[in-house]
């Protein structure tokens, strides 16, 4: 049969309460976006359902945690809703885990376009556009703590569009779209289609990274589909402030004045890609060359820092330096290794906790005697993740040091 087009907003994951977070300095100029992105995402989300005509949005949970959220959250969510609805526009909202239905407060009644999926079973609501049933849509709330359960999904037997809406699947990798035409997932951060044939399954992703770890552009999904029922997505950014990592690779003989230059031409590079948005950037140098050896917190790293941030990070929209990172190892002539010196002997021993990690890195002796036992002494216990980073740090830091000395002398 033949199918009415239609086109809907796939969304999830909101999290209107968490803030961006994860930077060990956030410059005043910068406070107020992180604290409001959330909000400008999620609303530039109902924007993209208005723009492009959309017949309805759907919400796959965790749209907002409200004990952390609070009022504001509940008057901007109504606000939306309401705008939505003055262009009949429908919302259908899964529960998530910070979201379950019994959450929303019943004093903030929900205007009439927005149905929200009960828990425990999958829900069922016909879409319709002039009173013409269009697409049927089914979804299922989370109970917190407990998976969800697709065995209540399934396709209408009239051959109608089926649309699933859930905060993750209990489903079989590569079988998590089978029972709809296309199934909304949420519980995932980053944008994802798990599944294609024969029905879609595609994680929406959250609308704005939170943290140094959520690079890229995020946003929302809008869904065509065509008569014949075939489904095209696209992709919508709506974050207003990103999160970047760029490699700069060094070759051998590198120096502060060859590094900058290059350093200029990626943020003018960063602007043309990512107009229009704040971009908090981490530096990750790689490569070979001396220069490495000085690329460490609380040496040359923390002055390029100061002296990025002062020349891209004041205006708007700006490129903020979040971090300079360099994990590459020490970079010394290999007759060092061989020297009777305390330099030769540092070397000697570093190497030695880099090829033996049998070794324990344990620093707790090295604390004051009352600190020993103490909830403290647990920091100076290194796991196994953090070991090579701490190795490669302190290897800096000791041929850093010994250069001064040799310098005053």
């Amino acid at each position: 049969m033949s199918q009415p087009p239609l086109r809907f907003v796939h969304a999830g994951d909101l999290h209107l309460e968490r803030p961006l977070t994860g930077v060990s300095e956030i410059p005043d100029h910068l406070r107020e976006a992180f604290l409001e992105a959330p909000y400008l995402a999620a609303e530039q989300i109902f924007e993209t359902a208005l723009t492009e005509g959309a017949d309805a949005l759907l919400l796959s949970g965790d749209v907002v945690h409200l004990d952390k959220a609070g009022p504001r959250a509940i008057v901007f969510l109504l606000e939306q809703f309401r705008r939505l609805a003055d262009h009949n526009i429908a919302v259908y909202w899964a529960g998530g885990q910070n979201d379950p239905v019994d959450a929303w407060p019943p004093t903030a009644t929900l205007p009439a376009n927005v149905h929200r999926f009960p828990s425990g079973r999958v829900g069922n609501f016909e879409h319709k556009r002039r009173d013409q049933t269009i697409a049927r849509i089914q979804g299922i709330s989370r109970n917190p703590g407990q998976p969800v359960d697709d065995s209540g999904f399934h396709r209408d037997a009239k051959g109608l569009f089926t649309i699933g809406v859930a905060h993750g699947t209990a489903a079989a990798p590569g079988s998590e779209g089978d029972r709809v035409h296309y199934m909304a997932l949420g519980g995932q951060h980053r944008r994802q289609t798990v599944d294609q044939s024969p029905g879609i399954a595609h994680y929406a992703g959250t609308p704005q990274g939170r943290t140094p770890d959520e690079t890229g552009a995020f946003g929302c999904t809008v869904v065509s589909v065509d008569e014949s029922g075939h489904v095209k997505t696209n992709f919508v950014a709506v974050d207003v402030v990103r999160w970047i990592t760029e490699t700069v690779e060094l070759t051998a003989g590198a120096e502060v004045t060859t590094l900058l230059p290059q350093i200029d031409v990626r943020v003018n590079n960063l602007k043309a890609k990512h107009p229009d948005r704040d971009l908090l950037v981490t530096w990750r140098i790689t490569g070979s060359g001396e220069l490495l050896n000085e690329l460490r917190p609380g040496g040359l790293s923390d002055e390029l820092i100061g002296q990025l941030r002062h020349m891209y990070g004041q205006k708007s929209p700006t490129v903020w330096s979040v971090a300079i990172e360099c994990d590459e190892p020490l970079c010394v002539p290999g007759e060092w290794y061989d020297e009777e010196t305390i330099r030769g002997d540092v070397l000697r021993q570093l190497r030695e906790l880099e090829e033996d990690d049998t070794i324990p890195l344990d620093l707790e002796e090295f604390f004051p005697a009352s600190l020993k036992g103490s909830p403290l002494a647990e920091l100076a216990r290194v796991s196994s993740a953090d070991r090579s980073e701490l190795l490669v740090a302190a290897s800096k830091l000791g041929m850093d040091l010994m250069s001064l000395d040799d310098a005053e002398e």
